[in-house]
């Protein structure tokens, strides 16, 4: 709670493209998606984008520039891969402090998404963009673009604006409440610092 910036990430870009399916780019919507996020989010907080054009930024760059501010939080935006039959939205998290922002942005994600299967949900998992900022952070993934229903809503504009309003009233509740309503927090893990050579570490 009372956090002043919010450090977006577009996932991707330039030559990592991320998921390609149906005919959709992930690259491209993480981008779009970031957009409409600093549009709902520019009133109340200090916006930094770690990618504003097609251009590719390694994860690592996006760790350290976000390390760089205080009084902030990063949300990572992506679209997932997966089975056909998997649908609905995803957040990732790994440290204590980002759970009630986790769970809240999962909260309203789920309520704009019309259908779930197989989805994952709320996952603690220690990823370059979840273990290495010292802010709270999470990952977001927007629904799978492998899924027919998920993409066929993901190529709405009007969809994608749904998910950035979601997000952002997400954040704006977490910075008002903090952890309250949230339940218990799960207890620090202490591990390494997640690297490029780590399984699953794909984002």
């Amino acid at each position: 709670a009372g956090f002043r910036t919010v450090i977006i990430d577009a996932g991707h870009g330039g030559k990592d493209s991320g998921a390609r399916a149906r005919g959709l780019t992930e690259k491209t919507l993480t981008m779009d998606l970031a957009e409409r996020l600093k549009k709902e989010l520019s009133r109340d907080f200090r916006v930094v984008m770690t990618r504003t054009s097609d251009r590719f930024v390694d994860l690592d760059d996006r760790v350290r520039r976000a390390n760089g501010y205080g009084s902030a939080i990063l949300v990572s935006l992506h679209f997932n891969y997966g089975s056909r039959w998997m649908a609905g939205p995803e957040t990732y998290y790994w440290r204590s402090d980002s759970y009630s922002l986790a769970k809240r942005i999962q909260q309203g994600l789920s309520a704009v998404c019309p259908y779930e299967r197989g989805n994952r949900e709320l996952v603690r998992r220690r990823l370059r963009l979840t273990r290495n900022p010292v802010i709270p952070c999470v990952l977001v993934e927007g629904g799978y673009l492998t899924n027919s229903s998920d993409a066929g809503r993901i190529s709405s504009s009007a969809y994608r604006q749904q998910l950035a309003q979601a997000i952002a009233k997400a954040i704006r509740d977490q910075r008002a409440f903090g952890d309250r309503g949230m339940g218990a927090i799960p207890k620090p893990i202490y591990a390494a610092p997640s690297k490029a050579t780590d399984a699953r570490d794909r984002f």
